[in-house]
């Protein structure tokens, strides 16, 4: 097999491109994962606000296709860089996994709405212009077969982050936080991963509106840091429904987007509440659901391996490690030779090649899918390409 796979990603937060190139191999049955190069490709205000647009349920089919054409072309212009950047060619890279860009996610109600994901990004464009066969579409499988089609980074973390000697939580927050429940010595059937709901989403859309609009996101959590917790807001937010349910579960925009984000800024406004409160409360509303999604599942102590956007905002770190049993201080992925930033594309180069390999990679009991599957849709690019080769 080609020794190359590149993960692609555009979180939440559509702020730009998560491009990682990955050296993957396997020997008696052990992963070795090397990150060779990686980078950020920010989109401009153009494009950013292109993407912000197509959350809107009245977004029209037209410009959905044209955006979806588009973002093709956007993530292999960062593949392109990519590979300018690492030296790489093309010829050597087995298969791109790109997770697209997720603009609406309404997971499974009940068992006669089984719920759908719409994520764009034309695979087809990828391929066209890169030249390597792209696996796209990582949810829909999973989603298929009765799950949520999220969180799918589970797999990734019990693949790298397990120990047989202490329990770890593998913690992301982006635009939503994450986690993935590692028990010492669990086996893959046995892993527990769902969002605990807001992360950045929240915070960011609030730092926009009481700043109309000058802040993208509250700098090392510096405003909310001048404020007090306001007791009533923080309680009103916690009542949400989503907290009361049981994993598997996950969100995203349709819950805890913008039009919510307005709601908090209003109800704040009507108590009088000024944004530094306003903002210090948020971090520690976010705090806290972490901190009661993991104490639901891993009440023993454990090890805090942390990776995502949000890990940069002390405000909102202190605010989780004051609540949280653990058994020393967080750690970030990075200490283990997983860079923040770039897990989740990491992750799915790991899905893509594994694909290649008829390999399944969702896990049940994380998404609630009834067993496991392939996950992902092949597009090829290079004529007469088996795939499974050497399995």
């Amino acid at each position: 097999m080609k020794p190359f796979a590149i993960g692609l990603m555009s979180g939440t937060s559509a702020d730009g491109i998560d491009a990682a190139l990955m050296k993957i191999s396997e020997k008696d049955n052990k992963l070795s994962l090397d990150l060779e190069h990686a980078i950020f490709e920010p989109y401009s205000e153009g494009e950013r606000s292109r993407i912000f647009n197509a959350f809107s349920p009245d977004f029209s089919v037209y410009e959905m296709g044209r955006l979806n054409r588009d973002m093709g072309s956007w993530f292999a212009r960062a593949v392109v860089h990519l590979l300018e950047e690492s030296g790489v060619s093309a010829d050597d890279v087995l298969v791109i996994g790109s997770h697209g860009q997720t603009i609406a996610h309404y997971p499974p109600q009940h068992t006669d709405d089984p719920g759908f994901c719409v994520q764009i990004g034309e695979p087809a464009v990828i391929a066209a212009i890169t030249g390597i066969d792209v696996v796209s579409q990582f949810r829909s499988a999973d989603m298929a077969m009765g799950g949520q089609g999220a969180p799918l980074i589970p797999y990734f973390d019990y693949a790298l982050l397990t120990s047989a000697v202490e329990n770890r939580v593998a913690l992301n927050i982006g635009g939503i936080a994450n986690v993935t429940i590692l028990a010492k010595g669990t086996r893959s059937e046995d892993v527990i991963g769902f969002d605990t709901g807001p992360g950045n989403m929240v915070l960011d859309g609030l730092a926009g509106l009481v700043s109309d609009g000058r802040m993208h996101y509250d700098k090392d959590g510096s405003m909310a840091r001048e404020g007090r917790v306001h007791a009533d807001l923080l309680e009103g937010w916690l009542n949400h429904p989503y907290f009361a349910l049981i994993p598997p579960k996950s969100t995203g925009r349709e819950q805890f987007g913008i039009p919510y984000c307005q709601d908090m800024f209003s109800e704040a406004r009507r108590k009088g509440v000024s944004h530094a409160d306003l903002l210090r409360t948020a971090t520690e509303f976010v705090a806290e659901t972490i901190f009661r999604g993991i104490q639901s599942q891993m009440p023993e102590p454990f090890a805090l391996i942390a990776s995502g956007g949000g890990t940069r905002n002390p405000a909102l770190m202190d605010a989780l490690e004051r609540r949280l049993n653990l058994t020393r201080r967080w750690e970030s992925t990075t200490q283990y030779g997983i860079p923040s930033d770039y897990k989740e594309a990491m992750a799915f180069a790991l899905f893509a090649w594994q694909f290649c390999r008829g390999v399944k990679t969702n896990l049940p009991r994380a998404t609630g899918a009834r067993t496991s599957v392939m996950q992902g849709s092949w597009t090829p690019a290079r004529p007469g390409r088996e795939l499974y080769p050497e399995r």
